[in-house]
């Protein structure tokens, strides 16, 4: 009977939660309850214990975000978020409010100093067209594996279905969770200002655990201002007390290492989860152990250094020819947290990126979706990337498991040669107008070691993934799957908030900085010293390029003409001043026509401690070289303009 009676109490207290009281277990005892039940004579009496606090929903959330050690409160102001705001005006010496001008702009920053720290940020707005423009920061994050923790506002809860101030209704009564929820890991909706304790610390613990990934919680306008009794909840019972970097088998690490030991030519493929699981340490000894090449994908680089012997670089369509032409000609492939997306894979076409299932593929992902989505595998493990990592090292030690692939390294050598040879030349180049290739060059041989590279999405992207050098870990970020532009120019704020004694770079194209030009002015407002290099070929290059190479040459909607009437103006080229927008804005502008004018306006800029635009004019019709190629059905896909199609 008294078990029954407990599993009674317990059951009640879970369904109280759910409707918003904030029940917290742990250990099966009920710790920090806002509820004790008891059973006297078939009734069931509630009582609240003297710790309950009488708390604004407003409230609820300051002292959550103070417990959970929260630096920064990033959002734009509305209607929907004054309420919250007011219960931080006086906890600013903890929680600083950072405020960029447009909603997309705080989802980018927060996105940002997450794959910098791993400590993810609230982000506030209003509603209606706030949280309609931070749907695409929300999406970017989710796409590439990132957190943070969204608020939109709501209308009142008495004006559900009204129609009231910005509310969805049509089809469900404030319902903007429908739109977001292809992009978060879970939407909440809190209708009482309790649930907001419940909500928090689950939403917390969702960012943090497992595959990384956003979390909405939507509140009415009254919610943030009506009361509850309640307790918040300690961090630590529900997110920092759960072991969830999960391993595998003894059988299955072994049966991996004996593999590797058997192949003749190995190889490492160094997705974004190893940088996501802060695994890049035990990449290193676990390549160096086992003496096998490393190549990475987009999202992996900077997660080996690119100096190191065991590094062939990035693969994929614009990918580093040394880890196109090993991952082609290579029999087997520990893949560790990569999706095999279009980009990387040359959109999965057998021979141009990769042989599979001809090479044999062991996958390591924490998203059991993940393995085996697009490629079949020789072995599958779910499990987290540094503790799979750690568990090769020690049984490959503990063993001495090793391989001979000498022959594999002497081969490995000779691509190596041949892309030096290619690239090299380009780097150097003092052609007028700037090749893209010297400029990336020019930066790279500047900017302190460990600079943090965000480059945003178009050419200069690629042109970033095969001429910037990473040397630190963690120090190259871009934006992925979803690809937004704009990531980039408002990125690197957010990595300047987690690192402000570091460069903090951003190569842009003139398009993507005409997205978030804004971004300078928070710069200046904030004290936050980044470097906006702009490759200006007045153009939006990587769709101009397919124009070029796909429909006949016909340029329409890609290049920025002057425009009169009717027609375009005789072709004439047309971009503002981006150094004289910087200016304006408080920062400082400089405009670099000539090659010889790049490594002195990046070293000035890095060393003036000032946020810095630098307007560099590019030739616009130097196109990124292929490597392997991409294809965009009905478009056939490009042969590789650098190396050939080797499949063995």
């Amino acid at each position: 009977m008294e078990e029954m009676r407990k599993m009674r109490e317990k059951t009640l207290c879970l369904l109280l939660a759910d409707q918003g009281f904030g029940v917290s277990l742990s250990h099966d005892v009920l710790q920090n309850a806002i509820l004790n039940h008891y059973d006297l004579g078939g009734c069931i009496m509630i009582y609240k214990p003297d710790k309950v606090s009488k708390m604004k929903g407003a409230d609820i959330i300051a002292e959550y975000m103070m417990k959970e050690k929260i630096p920064y409160m990033i959002g734009y102001a509305g209607h929907g978020a004054i309420g919250m705001l007011d219960s931080f005006f006086n906890k600013q010496d903890d929680i600083k409010i950072v405020w960029p001008r447009i909603e997309t702009a705080c989802g980018f920053m927060a996105d940002a100093y997450f794959r910098v720290t791993k400590q993810p940020l609230p982000v506030y707005v209003s509603t209606g067209p706030g949280p309609a423009l931070s749907t695409c920061a929300v999406a970017n994050a989710f796409y590439d594996s990132s957190a943070f923790l969204q608020f939109t506002g709501q209308a009142p809860l008495s004006q559900f279905d009204t129609g009231a101030l910005q509310e969805q209704y049509r089809y469900h009564q404030a319902d903007f969770s429908t739109a977001i929820q292809p992009y978060v890991k879970q939407s909440y909706q809190a209708v009482t200002a309790g649930q907001l304790s419940s909500f928090l610390p689950k939403a917390f613990k969702l960012m943090k655990t497992g595959r990384p990934g956003p979390v909405h919680i939507e509140v009415p306008y009254d919610v943030y201002q009506l009361e509850a009794e309640t307790v918040v909840a300690d961090p630590i019972d529900w997110s920092d007390s759960i072991a969830w970097r999960t391993g595998a088998e003894d059988r299955v690490i072994g049966s991996i290492l004996q593999k590797l030991k058997e192949a003749k030519r190995p190889l490492i493929l160094a997705g974004g989860g190893v940088n996501h699981s802060s695994a890049q340490e035990q990449l290193r000894v676990f390549a160096e152990t086992m003496n096998i090449p490393v190549i990475t994908s987009l999202m992996g680089k900077s997660s080996l250094p690119e100096s190191h012997p065991l590094c062939l670089g990035v693969n994929g369509t614009w990918g580093h020819y040394p880890a196109v032409e090993a991952a082609r000609n290579a029999d087997i492939i520990l893949a560790l947290g990569c999706r095999f997306n279009d980009l990387h894979t040359a959109t999965w076409q057998p021979g141009f990126a990769y042989n599979f299932p001809v090479t044999k593929l062991i996958q390591v992902d924490i998203d059991a979706s993940e393995i085996a989505r697009n490629y079949p595998v020789d072995v599958g493990v779910v499990g987290d990337i540094r503790t799979v990592l750690t568990q090769l090292i020690d049984m490959a030690q503990e063993k001495q498991v090793t391989g001979d692939y000498t022959v594999w390294h002497q081969e490995i050598a000779g691509y190596r040669k041949e892309w030096g040879d290619f690239i090299t030349p380009y780097g150097q180049s003092d052609a007028d107008p700037i090749d893209p290739r010297r400029l990336i060059t020019d930066i790279r041989k500047v900017a302190p070691k460990d600079a943090i590279m965000f480059s945003d999405v178009g050419n200069n992207q690629p042109w970033v993934e095969q001429y910037w050098t990473t040397e630190v870990p963690n120090t190259h970020f871009t934006a992925g799957g979803f690809a937004a532009m704009g990531f980039g120019v408002v990125g690197v704020l957010g990595a300047k908030l987690a690192r402000p004694e570091t460069t903090c770079i951003n190569v842009c194209g003139d398009g993507g900085f005409m997205m978030m030009p804004h971004a300078v002015a928070t710069a200046v407002q904030y004290n936050l010293p980044c470097v906006w290099i702009v490759m200006n070929n007045y153009a939006i290059g990587a769709i101009r390029d397919l124009q070029k190479f796909y429909y006949g040459g016909r340029i329409i909607g890609t290049s920025f003409e002057k425009y009169e009437g009717r027609t375009y103006h005789d072709g004439e080229l047309w971009n503002p001043d981006f150094a004289a927008m910087a200016r304006s804005m408080g920062g400082q502008g400089v405009t670099v026509t000539k090659p010889g004018e790049i490594a002195g306006a990046v070293e000035h800029a890095i060393q003036s401690g000032l946020p810095t635009v630098i307007d560099v004019k590019i030739d616009r019709d130097i196109t990124v070289p292929l490597t392997t190629t991409w294809q965009m059905p009905p478009i056939p896909p490009a042969l590789p303009t650098f190396g050939k199609i080797k499949v063995r």
